[in-house]
């Protein structure tokens, strides 16, 4: 049988110019995090949450990057 676990994933990067490796060892540093702890990365998703609004607001729709991990249990 194998568990899965979903860890988010940054929700904005901040870069020097022309710096992008910096974001990418970001979500590196994330998956060797978990991998370390016996995970295996399987994949991104993106979800989409909206929550109730305030009184007389409308709901506004954000946007969220799932890193999924599986292992075996």
């Amino acid at each position: 049988m194998k568990q899965y676990k979903a860890v988010a994933g940054p929700k904005s990067i901040n870069v020097d110019k022309g710096d992008t490796q910096a974001a990418f060892n970001s979500f590196a540093s994330l998956i060797n995090q978990e991998t370390a702890g016996g995970w295996e990365y399987h994949s991104m998703e993106t979800i989409t949450v909206t929550e109730k609004p305030g009184c007389g607001q409308n709901p506004i729709p954000t946007n969220y990057y799932m890193l999924i991990f599986v292992r075996e249990v």
